[in-house]
């Protein structure tokens, strides 16, 4: 079922252009569709609008929930339409790759079919294909099968095509969380096990909002602004003892012996989900052990070093777009060590204190 990584140029190809090979998957995505008949979904990415069209319901089902938050109207003009489709519920696979086993970058790359125009990423132990046509607004996700999407991708589903989308644009994805109010809120970053989720969370036993707990959408300038991608949050197992209200709310129980905790933040408490606000600060996540939490003045440098590092080994290519994106955001607002004690109410009443009296800190 798979589109083995290792598989030679084949005669019934493509052909060695990176245009011809995009032709020919969105020929096998119509395909597809003929077989399975077109679902659309449009949703709003940031100020922009996406259209997503389904061959078929089995995608549609695991991919749309986390941004079901933010549809855009029906009659909304898409600047990028996404085009999907598996082989096991269509039948229908790709074109054979017209690229040698030597063309596989350590993130998926395919050397020579990313060019200014065009981005192509094979992922292979999920058998994933993403491109993306910048000149033609649009953008293909092939899968060999639906039943092997990862957990961590329905958390957030296409991140890797709105980062290539952004690329000329002044908006990025960042790993980072966002809780705020409609006049304004904070990002708060950090490592894997720095405490950033937690601290998100806590948040919503609070009156913050929440735009995210994983990735967000950030657009820098003279009035930086984030917007909510995926209503979704993951949760460390051992984690969630300490959000009793979340259990019932995972939503994949039965494999978290593996995986994180999966919760749709959408379900749970759509009422506390908001699509984006000013920020004010990024706030660095560190974990104290104390009971009490603390925001400390940082420099830029320090919440560079923490937001920057795992959003480009996330995202491949346009690095250097991100990369100058990110320093420039990181210049753009203040940046604060948040030392979250493990008293969890503390977390959001020091955010809102900042929030309301920013001088104090």
């Amino acid at each position: 079922m798979g589109w083995p990584a290792e598989a030679e140029p084949s005669a019934a190809s493509a052909g060695g252009a990176p245009e011809e090979f995009f032709t020919a998957v969105r020929r096998r995505f119509e395909a597809a569709a003929e077989r399975a008949g077109v679902i659309e979904r449009r949703f709003q990415i940031g100020d922009r609008v996406a259209l997503l069209r389904f061959a078929g319901a089995a995608l549609e089902e695991l991919l749309t929930p986390a941004l079901a938050h933010i549809p855009a109207p029906a009659e909304a003009e898409p600047e990028l339409t996404i085009c999907l489709f598996d082989t096991r519920s269509t039948g229908v696979a790709p074109p054979p790759p017209p690229w040698g086993a030597d063309a596989y970058g350590v993130r998926g790359e395919i050397a020579g079919f990313n060019t200014t125009r065009l981005r192509t990423v094979y992922q292979p132990g999920s058998d994933i294909l993403l491109m993306l046509d910048h000149q033609r607004g649009e953008a293909f996700y092939w899968i060999s099968d639906d039943r092997k999407v990862p957990y961590w991708e329905r958390s957030f589903p296409l991140r890797t095509i709105f980062h290539w989308w952004f690329e000329k644009l002044p908006l990025q994805p960042v790993h980072a969380a966002a809780v705020g109010l409609s006049s304004g809120g904070v990002l708060i970053t950090g490592a894997s096990g720095s405490g950033k989720s937690t601290a998100a969370l806590a948040c919503l036993d609070s009156d913050l909002q929440f735009a995210g707990d994983d990735y967000v959408l950030v657009r820098h300038g003279p009035e930086p602004h984030v917007y909510s991608l995926y209503g979704t949050a993951k949760v460390e197992v051992e984690n969630l003892a300490r959000f009793p209200r979340l259990r019932a709310a995972v939503s994949n129980e039965s494999r978290l012996d593996t995986e994180k905790a999966l919760v749709f933040v959408s379900r749970f408490a759509p009422g506390k989900l908001i699509g984006g606000f000013p920020i004010r600060a990024l706030l660095v996540s560190r974990i104290t052990g104390r009971q009490d939490t603390v925001l400390r003045r940082a420099t830029s440098a320090e919440g560079f070093r923490a937001l920057a590092p795992t959003t480009l080994s996330h995202l491949p290519g346009a690095e250097r777009e991100a990369f100058r994106k990110l320093s420039a955001l990181v210049r753009e607002v203040p940046v604060y060590t948040l030392e979250a004690g493990t008293d969890l109410p503390q977390i959001p009443r020091r955010i809102l204190e900042f929030l309301s009296h920013p001088e104090a800190v």
